[in-house]
């Protein structure tokens, strides 16, 4: 019975951690077997008294690079279970502590509360004032947080004591009372708020820390957390973002102003011809140089050429990037505005992703075409445009797909309007067997509905079209049509450029 007395005793010990924030009064709750001087050195007492309290014993104080560890001891003999327990010892100071500080105290049995809030104390050393505390205890009653009811003041020093009457659940004190010397750090006394100018588009992102200014005079960079992330592509306008700093009271305002895109995206805003299979179709005109006269004499000084199928630069025996890669010179010489276009997937956003910036590295803009493949993949379409986004911030990209947005709500539509500069709606009024005035105005009421705000460059048939549908096209007096394709064009389309010209905007 009184071996099992002896293993009871309350002991505890500190162990400061500077390195952590906020650092812990741990006050140790085991006592090793191991004979092997331990990473955290403890000492042992020999207990002969039989009584509720701990001997007296000589103090032996170890040192490590960043942390002290405090005990004492009447033996230089190993540590045992039935021999060995820990005492409490007062501490050097500790410097810079946080004005907010929680002080986590570890024992190794159960602490009796309203002992605790008799006998523990935080005492400014300054005005020999105690400090108004709070004192919770959990993990089975054997961890004691302690906390002030307000901040300590800066750059001052403090005491923590723990009384020798402090008692445990099972009636057992310390007998030698526990002391801590410890001064706080600098507080925050202030942070700007920021003002930040950007042009729509560009690459930015909120400061991960921001300049503090300290009581002491000092100025410190500090981690804020802000309350959203910035998005560059919002509408111009200014955007307020709130930042959280930890130890400040206040809000940080970070006051963001979007200006408008320096983009010049009317540069691209004309007639332009896409092409499908361009090697084909240089073929059939008897050589580049042909094409490229046949374009011109139809007023025509933009293309629209196929890059990718997906994260692939070729499809069906057709290498769409080599043949681009091939030509691409010749219309630039000739004076020609030249875009990429490429059916995507969205399977392999990576690659279809590195495979969209070449396109868009080699040319003067690129056109998403989002049909069928990318439904129900709204975060695939995410990835993506913000991968192309970030890489070329100031990129002219404009994507295509169904004109009715109301029957193809799968495909995410919003997103793209997120990302790009225009929108392309394939207004096939001929395919779709619907006159050309139902489908542009569906279209365009659809667009309103979704919030797709993006200037609208529609592009509309170059075969299987009736002379007027043109002119009636052409009323609607859009600023840029892109014509599909150079690979169907038929006659009657030819005729109205004869006679009307490649405008389509009476």
């Amino acid at each position: 019975m009184i071996k099992n007395l002896k293993n009871l005793l309350m002991f505890a010990s500190i162990v400061v951690m500077y390195q952590l924030n906020p650092c812990n009064i741990v006050l140790a709750s085991d006592v090793s077997t191991n004979t092997t001087k331990p990473q955290t050195q403890v000492v042992s007492t020999q207990d002969n008294s039989k009584s509720q309290t701990l001997q007296d014993t000589s103090k032996i104080l170890a040192s490590q690079e960043e942390s002290k560890y405090i005990s004492e001891s009447n033996s230089s003999s190993s540590v045992s279970e039935s021999s060995g327990n820990l005492l409490p010892a007062n501490a050097d100071n500790v410097d810079n502590v946080p004005v907010d500080k929680n002080w986590i105290i570890h024992f190794n049995q159960p602490i009796d509360l309203s002992s605790a809030k008799e006998n523990v104390k935080i005492i400014n050393k300054k005005t020999n004032a105690e400090v108004p505390i709070n004192i919770s205890l959990s993990n089975y009653d054997s961890y004691m947080t302690v906390s002030t009811v307000s901040a300590y003041d800066p750059e001052s020093y403090y005491i923590l004591k723990i009384d020798n009457n402090l008692m445990g659940r099972y009636n057992k004190v310390l007998k030698t009372a526990l002391t801590m010397n410890f001064k706080t750090g600098a507080k925050i006394e202030n942070i700007d708020d920021i003002s930040v100018s950007i042009n729509q588009g560009d690459s930015y992102k909120l400061p991960d820390e921001v300049t503090a200014v300290m009581s002491d005079g000092g100025k410190v960079q500090v981690g804020v957390e802000w309350n959203e992330k910035v998005n560059t592509l919002a509408s111009p306008g200014k955007y307020v973002y709130q930042g959280q700093v930890k130890g400040y009271s206040k809000e940080v305002d970070l006051s963001l102003t979007i200006n408008p895109s320096t983009k010049d995206v009317d540069s691209i805003a004309s007639t332009s011809m896409w092409i499908w299979e361009l090697q084909n179709q240089v073929d059939a005109y008897g050589g580049i140089d042909n094409l490229i006269a046949k374009l011109k004499s139809m007023g025509i000084n933009n293309v629209c050429i196929k890059y990718n199928e997906g994260s692939s630069p070729s499809g069906g025996g057709t290498n769409f990037r080599d043949d681009f890669l091939k030509y691409v010179g010749y219309f630039k010489e000739a004076g020609f505005k030249v875009g990429t276009w490429g059916y995507n997937h969205f399977d392999d956003v990576q690659g279809e992703g590195n495979l969209i910036i070449e396109a868009l590295n080699n040319s003067d803009y690129y056109v998403f075409d989002a049909e069928d493949a990318v439904e129900n993949k709204a975060e695939q379409t995410e990835e993506i445009c913000e991968l192309i986004r970030s890489q070329c911030p100031n990129a002219i990209i404009g994507y295509t797909s169904f004109p009715i947005a109301s029957y193809h709500q799968n495909i995410a539509y919003s997103v793209f309007n997120k990302y790009c500069d225009f929108s392309a709606p394939q207004c096939y009024w001929g395919e779709m067997q619907w006159s050309v005035n139902r489908c542009l105005d569906q279209m365009a009421t659809d667009y309103k509905a979704y919030g797709l705000d993006k200037p609208i460059y529609p592009i509309i048939q170059t075969y299987s079209i009736n002379y007027e549908d043109y002119t009636a096209y052409s009323k609607y007096g859009y600023k840029a049509t892109g014509l599909w394709s150079l690979d169907d064009i038929g006659q009657t389309f030819v005729q109205y450029i004869n006679d009307m010209g490649s405008k389509f905007n009476n």
